[in-house]
């Protein structure tokens, strides 16, 4: 079987003369607004478009190995659930009976782990949720926020 298309598919990036205009255009534009004072970054769109992004709209990166939440929703959950622990964790500290002091130590470092990391994930599903409300509000496309794109 031959290919009757022009270009050979492959899974690199062929050269595209016109993307490459496109993205050189847009990192001028880009280049002028950062000139200008304001905080931007260049990053792929989903569709693997260049554009520049004001802080507020990007989000959260998701990255590295396993598991990821990618999305605000997933992120105010396991915010929820960290915080389920240090309620449920805090009820056992106050109700424990004969404990050493070692033993409320650990406790309360646990707890303040499980305070800090949902404080976290709920400021990350936040500002998510937010960036996800001005993109739709301003018409801009979903950024491609995996962290081999950085």
């Amino acid at each position: 079987m031959t290919n009757s298309s022009s270009t050979p598919q492959s899974i690199f990036r062929q050269f595209d003369p016109a993307r490459d205009k496109r993205d050189a255009e847009v990192t001028r534009v880009h280049e002028e607004a950062v000139a200008r004072g304001e905080a931007r970054r260049l990053v792929r769109t989903v569709e693997g478009e260049l554009f520049s992004y004001k802080r507020e709209e990007i989000g959260f990166i998701t990255g590295g190995s396993g598991a990821k939440i990618s999305s605000g929703v997933g992120m105010l959950c396991a915010g929820m659930l960290c915080w389920l622990t240090v309620l449920a964790l805090g009820t056992y500290l106050v109700f424990l009976p004969g404990a050493s002091a070692g033993e409320l130590t650990g406790q309360i470092f646990v707890l303040a782990m499980f305070g800090a990391l949902g404080w976290y994930f709920m400021h990350l599903g936040r500002a998510e949720h937010r960036a996800r409300a001005l993109r739709r509000a301003r018409g801009l496309p979903k950024p491609n926020l995996e962290w081999r794109n950085h």
